[in-house]
């Protein structure tokens, strides 16, 4: 995914040629984000919480988070690909990385929290290599009575506590 690569189009209906006034959408917006320091403590404790600021009128985000870890599939970096509502239910994600059935190896996985998947990620976001910190959930909720943040919840699956290390792209819908 490659949110800067998106169509622009332009928001003055007089710039449209044979486009109705409800025929095209208002560009997201981008924000670009890294997280280098959250310290995650293992399961049962946890989860670690990540929130990212975003624009009050924001309904929906579609989000690109990459780890360090570089699959065996072209060099490509792990991550997650998804999009994220108001509910902690509407998440769903495409995730790539993670052991395979062969050292050498990694897959993908579709996760929807819709669909009853209790995680959003491989796991592959911690900066030990040790491969244990997957992304549990993400939705945007209310911290005040005008800011909105997308939280971000991490599961840590090692035996100590293992510290964040992504980064990627947002695009926010609203």
């Amino acid at each position: 995914m490659r949110p800067r690569d998106w169509r622009e189009i332009p928001e003055l209906h007089s710039a449209l040629e044979n486009v109705g006034i409800d025929q095209h959408h208002i560009r997201p917006s981008n924000i670009e984000v890294s997280n280098t320091s959250l310290s995650v403590s293992p399961l049962p404790g946890g989860p670690g919480v990540w929130d990212i600021a975003v624009p009050f009128d924001a309904v929906a985000v579609m989000f690109n988070l990459r780890s360090l870890h570089s699959t065996d599939q072209g060099g490509g970096k792990a991550g997650v690909t998804g999009v994220a509502g108001r509910s902690s239910l509407d998440a769903a994600t495409v995730s790539l990385g993670g052991h395979g059935t062969l050292a050498s190896t990694s897959y993908n996985a579709a996760y929807s929290k819709a669909g009853g998947a209790l995680y959003l990620s491989h796991k592959v976001f911690d900066a030990s290599g040790n491969l244990v910190l997957a992304l549990r959930d993400a939705y945007l909720t209310l911290t005040g009575p005008s800011t909105r943040v997308l939280r971000t919840e991490w599961t840590n699956f090692g035996s100590g506590y293992e510290t964040l290390n992504c980064w990627g792209e947002f695009m926010v819908f609203g």
